[in-house]
């Protein structure tokens, strides 16, 4: 399966698998609404919800081998959008939650920049060279919950022959 699809599917498969600490759900697209006790255990006081989206697109023709021989690259612009949910009764221990996931996806993201492609043409390169990271402003929900979100930015390269 190539293309978005592909691409989103087989970057679900590697966050997916195994599990990430707090990280209850990878989504690939954004739900109505999220709900933070899916595939919560008792006890956890920290979970989190990471949504995959692709937000842009670029393709360019690589003409290796002549007019009529080349390959297509298509880099995908990535956002792996992180809602976390901390029931942690201080703030300071639902940042070190937050933290440890968010260093947590970025390790899984380098251990591998093909994210488990074996033929390298659906994700020739992914999370390389950069992988820019924006993060909000806690906030406390009425009930007490500590809510923080974040935002991995990166390309995924796909490489089609053409």
């Amino acid at each position: 399966m190539a293309g978005r699809t592909g691409v989103r599917a087989t970057l679900y498969s590697f966050l997916n698998s195994p599990s990430i600490t707090n990280v209850n759900q990878v989504l690939t697209s954004f739900p109505k609404r999220i709900n933070f006790q899916e595939n919560s255990t008792a006890g956890q006081l920290s979970r989190a919800a990471i949504v995959i989206f692709i937000q842009s697109e670029t393709e360019t023709r690589l003409a290796i081998g002549g007019a009529t021989n080349g390959w297509k690259r298509v880099d995908y612009g990535v956002v792996i959008q992180i809602y976390h949910h901390s029931l942690q009764r201080d703030s300071r221990d639902a940042m070190v939650d937050f933290d440890t996931m968010v260093d947590a996806i970025k390790t899984r993201l380098r251990s591998d920049h093909r994210f488990g492609d074996a033929t390298g043409t659906l994700v020739w390169q992914g999370a390389e060279p950069i992988i820019n990271a924006s993060y909000g402003e806690p906030a406390t929900t009425n009930e007490g919950a500590t809510e923080t979100y974040a935002e991995l930015q990166f390309d995924v390269t796909e490489m089609i022959q053409a």
